[in-house]
């Protein structure tokens, strides 16, 4: 299957909870590749919690140095080296019945390869292609032969505005009572912006708050966790 929809649709927490639901997982576990640690691991968390069950359980999550699933494990989240890894020590991928391809317009060579070694692997494996901007016809043609899916979702209203200055110049612009999300191109100005919103009177009574995949596991969960604060959430593409 290749599946294109947009991003925030919620096809990566939806499709395995699809394929849980309507017993395509009884053979064995689906797993979804994602290209990022930190990505793998908050999945499994809204997933699980979704399901409401413990994380390491039905619900789990591998990236490298961590390992947080069990014999139960129906629906677990990987980034892209370990399933390479598997197949390479294991080429009958025994005990999993699909795979998932996420964000794959990001097109990273373990992935490209990972499709590929799937398709050679087990005539049984179910493919799922994902992405919310991809060539469709492309990929298609080099799976086939597969279904091809498209939900259009829905959009809200935007408003743009092009501002000259620093983000903590138009963060003090404007704050309001909501969140506030800036990207910024890695940790190192990641830190001097937190650096100069802390230090603007507009940021009093808010948490300021890095999200990178360099933070430790708990630093992450704070950045995307419920306050009763206001936050402002300064972060890579990650987000």
């Amino acid at each position: 299957l290749v599946l294109v929809a947009p991003t925030g649709s919620g096809k990566t927490t939806q499709v395995p909870q699809i394929l849980l639901k309507h017993k395509l997982l009884d053979r064995g576990e689906v797993v979804i590749l994602q290209p990022r640690r930190i990505a793998a691991r908050l999945l499994a968390a809204r997933v699980a919690e979704e399901l409401g069950v413990p994380l390491g359980r039905e619900v789990g999550y591998q990236v490298r140095f961590e390992s947080v699933v069990s014999a139960a494990t129906k629906i677990r989240f990987v980034t892209e080296g370990i399933l390479l890894r598997r197949m390479i020590d294991d080429s009958s991928l025994a005990g999993i019945s699909t795979i998932i391809f996420d964000e794959f317009h990001e097109r990273h060579l373990y992935g490209d390869v990972s499709l590929a070694r799937a398709l050679d692997l087990r005539p049984d494996l179910r493919l799922i292609v994902m992405s919310a901007t991809l060539d469709v016809d492309k990929i298609a043609e080099y799976i086939k032969p597969c279904a091809v899916l498209r939900s259009e979702g829905r959009t809200f209203p935007v408003d743009i505005r092009y501002e000259a200055g620093e983000a903590a110049d138009a963060f003090s612009r404007h704050a309001d009572k909501g969140d506030t999300l800036i990207f910024m191109p890695g940790a190192y100005e990641i830190a001097r912006t937190i650096d100069a919103i802390r230090a603007r009177p507009e940021s009093k009574g808010r948490l300021v708050l890095p999200l990178h995949g360099e933070l430790a596991p708990r630093d992450q969960d704070a950045a995307v966790a419920r306050h009763a604060q206001p936050k402002v959430i300064v972060s890579t593409n990650v987000a």
